[in-house]
């Protein structure tokens, strides 16, 4: 008998075994028993006959073995594995899945002690029978022996004595199959030739599949990126949500949890890019912190699964609904007219969607489920829980789930959110063809049109202000500045600007935040359509700002004041007074900060950002909300909302 004294310390084997993850070691040993080339692979859990606690795990498999010859290049040292200089199994039949030497060691998660019995053809062409021991008590030494062999087949069974009574639940078949499944799966859907067994179950992923797509996604850009697949299976059953990274369709070195991905479905992304070696899966685990491209690779693979399952939701939404439209069972008749209908339609949608597993395929049982959804949305959200509880009959954890959902908010409130995001695009996209379209944009004026109905709409600025006071110059500026600072307004001094004019903003919006007792002001100048901004409009708004800064009426440290100009276009010399540096949030002034004086900064906006900048934040509502609405809609949108402020504009 020979010792192997592995050129690592023990606490350093300890580690790499991750003896906290038992599933992962059954995978470990499985992937060695399949890059021995084995065509059957049977994994049997051991139970105590009384606790029926796990007492030993043995993994066999009919592969070629370990013959004397390897023993010393296989188990003498960690991190040099024979796998690393080659790429295919012994006799060329696959692609390798390990390379680092690492896989046996985590056969200590499963108990403290390891035997491997394996059976094989030495260089000599002999049939040998080789044992190797080694045990948690001395994880670096392993003992073994190679003795000849009578007539048998090779193969190799690995056997794991949970001598401390450790617990293994997470072996448990309800639990580790939907894991072991989904991690084999690639393999075993190209490979007809080898089956696993699992504690006395196949691991077939072909009967488990719902859904098999295979998607191509580009990410970075230039030399540093490229075109990655991603295989996306969504299973029948089970809680199983993982992600795994390789670099072909078959082998994935890496996984990571897929919860955050998507929480509903059951699934299986598979990520496959030929640049990912050993370097680039040993960053993986940064995520959006690893180098480029890693980094851009992980994004951009999570993206395209998000949107895969977005997609995969609207269709069955849709099927679904269809087929009870065409069924005589969906509880609404033709097509909503109005926003709040709508929405709720669109809730219902959703609710009912996710429901289908419980509803019943009876139409008349179908009907009046639909039917109690759809009152329940509309007139009485909060009792939805119950009624589904009476007749949808929803598991215990189905009903913890939505009502964790709705602990969050109330379903009217859903409605009335879906509703304020509808208008809040369409008013955007009829706000556009005012500012931009040729016919109608020249009527549309700053102060008669523009101001009037922004002042009803001043999200467009941001959520975080107020409308304080509109067209009322900047003496009252100074009585709501005032006023937020909690100082008497009666006697205010009457404010000039520089050249001895009362000035006036179109629009004036403040918000008081409460942190280290600042007072923060936002001021619009807005200009008409037809106004190009130049060297006399940002003038302007400095004058403002001037007055603000140098006035004692304003004289303090802790107010904060921007002051926006916004048009539908900038000259040369406006665009070449922004700040390089600022360029983006064009800012164009900001005086030197003195002591007991205010913070005044000014800045340019074009009305094209703005539009662009509030899209962007709608866009996630929006698309789950499968609502884009055309140019017409939006027009019609602002039309029926302030027919009262806008000019006769052609159609």
């Amino acid at each position: 008998m020979a010792d192997l004294v592995l050129q690592a310390s023990n606490d350093l084997v300890a580690r790499l075994a991750h003896e906290a993850d038992p599933v992962r070691a059954v995978v470990e040993l499985v992937w060695n028993a399949i890059d021995a080339e084995s065509s059957v692979v049977i994994v049997r859990l051991e139970r105590d006959g009384t606790t029926d606690a796990i007492t030993a795990v043995h993994v066999q498999d009919d592969g070629h073995g370990i013959s004397s010859d390897e023993v010393e290049a296989t188990f003498g040292r960690i991190g040099d594995s024979w796998k690393r200089l080659s790429r295919r199994s012994k006799n060329d039949m696959r692609r390798l899945h390990g390379s680092r030497g690492e896989g046996r060691l985590r056969a200590f998660a499963l108990g403290s002690r390891v035997a491997w019995s394996s059976r094989s053809v030495n260089t000599a062409g002999v049939l040998q029978n080789v044992e190797i021991t080694g045990s948690r008590s001395n994880r670096h030494v392993f003992r073994w022996t190679a003795d000849p062999a009578g007539q048998a087949t090779t193969g190799t069974t690995v056997t794991v004595h949970n001598d401390e009574q450790r617990s293994l639940a997470a072996l448990e078949n309800d639990a580790a199959l939907p894991a072991l499944r989904s991690h084999f799966a690639p393999i075993l859907l190209h490979d007809a030739g080898l089956t696993i067994t699992y504690d006395g179950a196949s691991l077939d992923p072909s009967q488990e599949i719902v859904d098999d797509t295979e998607l191509t996604v580009p990410f970075g850009d230039g030399s540093r990126g490229g075109e990655l697949s991603v295989r996306v299976i969504e299973w029948r059953s089970g809680k199983h949500r993982a992600i795994y990274y390789g670099p072909d369709a078959h082998h994935f070195p890496f996984e990571e949890p897929g919860r955050d991905v998507e929480g509903q479905y059951p699934f299986s992304a598979y990520v496959t890019w030929d640049g990912l070696d050993h370097d680039a899966v040993a960053v993986l685990g940064l995520g959006d912190m690893a180098p480029e491209p890693i980094n851009h690779l992980w994004r951009s693979s999570r993206r395209a699964i998000r949107e895969h399952f977005a997609r995969r939701l609207r269709e069955r939404r849709r099927e679904q609904v269809d087929k009870w439209k065409e069924t005589g069972v969906y509880p609404y008749q033709g097509e909503p007219t109005t926003e709040p209908e709508r929405a709720e339609r669109a809730v219902f949608d959703v609710v009912s969607g996710a429901l289908v597993p419980h509803i019943s395929k009876r139409n008349s049982d179908a009907r009046l489920t639909l039917a109690l959804l759809r009152d329940a949305i509309r007139h009485d959200p909060d009792k939805l829980t119950t009624i589904l509880h009476e007749v949808v009959s929803l598991s215990e954890a189905d009903r913890d789930t939505l009502t964790r959902l709705l602990s969050e908010t109330t379903l009217s409130a859903i409605i009335r959110s879906a509703n304020l995001v509808a208008s809040r695009h369409k008013f955007l996209a009829g706000l556009e063809h005012l500012l931009f379209d040729p016919t109608d944009s020249p009527e549309v004026g700053e102060r008669d049109h523009l101001h009037r109905i922004l002042e009803h709409e001043l999200w467009v600025f941001g959520e975080a202000y107020h409308l304080m006071s509109s067209e009322r110059g900047l003496t009252q500026l100074l009585r709501t500045h005032l006023k937020l600072e909690g100082l008497p307004t009666k006697n205010a001094t009457p404010v000039k600007r520089w050249d001895g004019k009362s000035g006036r903003v179109d629009l004036h919006l403040a918000a008081k935040y409460q942190e280290h007792d600042r007072v923060r002001h936002l001021v619009v100048e807005l200009k008409a359509p037809d106004v190009t901004i130049g060297r006399h409009e940002l003038d302007q708004v400095e004058d403002y700002g001037n007055a603000i800064f140098f006035g004692p009426q304003f004289s303090s440290s802790t107010a904060h004041w921007d002051l926006i100009l916004v048009g539908t276009a900038l000259d040369d010399v406006a665009e070449n007074r922004i700040f390089k540096e600022d360029f983006e949030l064009g800012k164009f002034w900001e005086p030197t900060p003195k002591a007991g004086r205010p913070r005044v900064t000014a800045y340019v906006r074009r009305w094209r950002d703005l539009i662009d900048e509030n899209r962007r934040r709608l866009d996630f509502v929006t698309r789950t909300l499968e609502h884009d609405p055309s140019i017409s809609e939006g027009l019609g949108y602002v039309r029926e909302q302030y027919a009262d402020f806008l000019p006769q504009v052609n159609s």
